[in-house]
């Protein structure tokens, strides 16, 4: 699929799942902490995000998977605290704290790190209700165990989260290096490294943090955990999926026959249309190592990654610009070290 505008798939699918769904639920619907509350000078408000999928640690305990900001009310949440189906957004009336509608208890988070340290994950899981979670994700069914471990630009994928239901894509950019705000103040700002990125308008959009990013086959792998996205709604972030289990120490719960994946062991397999090697990605982003301090005083650059550039199969050097100048235009170079410098304006980056 060319990377560009997100596309549902043909054919009937469901997309009312913001409100409470008959347990066991199926995940990539509306939910969150109990306590997800904010203020905005005098006025209150919730939050509700996406419980993304279901993984296992090693005594195979299982847990909903979702974001830090999700379901770890960024990083304040407590042990135990309830998480509920469906988020306090989706509550009749809105932010309503209905204990009858838990599903997972908070279990831990990799905490968010403000300021000048780098992040590398917004995740967080929560210990199932036993009976009240399906491992299955709505509108996709079950996935596999298995996970893409690096998928390069040009990879279909699809999700299914609260707001936008569930959208197809490809990956536009790997190696994404960024700033995060997490707040409207904009005081809460949060550097991101190695991230994904997907340049399609509809993909993801506020609400659906914490929904589960997977390939486009029959029985889907895990590719990234969706965070994040630009302000102006053109592009989508998300942590590669193989971090995050890390991080949590955990495992995908899969269901598919796994003869069903024997043939989509690695990305170029399962884009099909995947030309660009994982050789020439890394070189690229070797390359934007080096000059990123040149590249970020670029006024208005946000971030940068490693996408496509206009030759087939070769990579480009991006730089997210907050917006495009003429000042932004010419300070940036057509390339270092014969590789080639897109820029793409982008609003800047903020938390989905």
């Amino acid at each position: 699929m060319a990377i560009g505008l997100a596309s549902t798939p043909a054919g009937a699918f469901n997309c009312n799942q913001q409100s409470t769904l008959t347990r066991p639920i199926e995940l990539g619907v509306s939910g969150g902490n109990i306590n997800a509350f904010g203020r905005s000078g005098r006025q209150r408000f919730c939050f509700s995000g996406t419980l993304g999928s279901l993984v296992q640690d090693s005594s195979n305990k299982q847990y909903i998977l979702s974001n830090n900001h999700v379901i770890g009310d960024i990083n304040k949440a407590k042990r135990g605290q309830l998480i509920v189906q469906p988020g306090l957004v989706d509550t009749s009336p809105p932010c309503t704290k209905m204990q009858g509608d838990e599903v997972a208890t908070f279990s831990r988070a990799v905490k968010i790190k403000f300021g000048k340290a780098k992040n590398t994950v917004d995740a967080a899981i929560a210990a199932v209700v036993p009976g009240d979670v399906s491992a299955d994700i709505l509108n996709i069914g079950p996935i596999a165990s298995s996970v893409v471990d690096t998928p390069t630009p040009g990879l279909g994928v699809q999700k299914m989260g609260r707001s936008t239901c569930l959208t197809m894509a490809s990956i536009s950019a790997v190696g994404v290096n960024g700033t995060i705000n997490y707040s409207d103040t904009g005081k809460k700002l949060a550097k991101f490294v190695n991230q994904i990125e997907i340049d399609s308008s509809g993909f993801g959009g506020p609400g659906d943090s914490g929904s589960l990013i997977v390939t486009q086959d029959p029985c889907p792998q895990a590719v990234a955990l969706l965070f994040a996205g630009s302000s102006d709604g053109s592009m989508t972030i998300a942590n590669p999926i193989p971090a995050v289990l890390s991080a949590l120490k955990v495992t995908m719960v899969g269901s598919c026959p796994t003869a069903a994946t024997s043939d989509t062991t690695t990305p170029e397999v399962m884009a099909g249309n995947v030309g660009m090697s994982k050789d020439v990605v890394t070189s690229a982003k070797t390359v934007r190592d080096r000059h990123e301090d040149q590249l970020m005083s670029i006024p208005g650059a946000v971030g940068t990654g490693i996408g496509a550039s206009d030759q087939p199969d070769q990579p480009a050097i991006v730089v997210y610009l907050k917006k495009m100048t003429p000042e932004a235009q010419a300070a940036a170079p057509k390339e270092v070290e014969g590789v080639p410098v897109k820029l793409i304006e982008n609003g800047g980056f903020v938390a989905y």
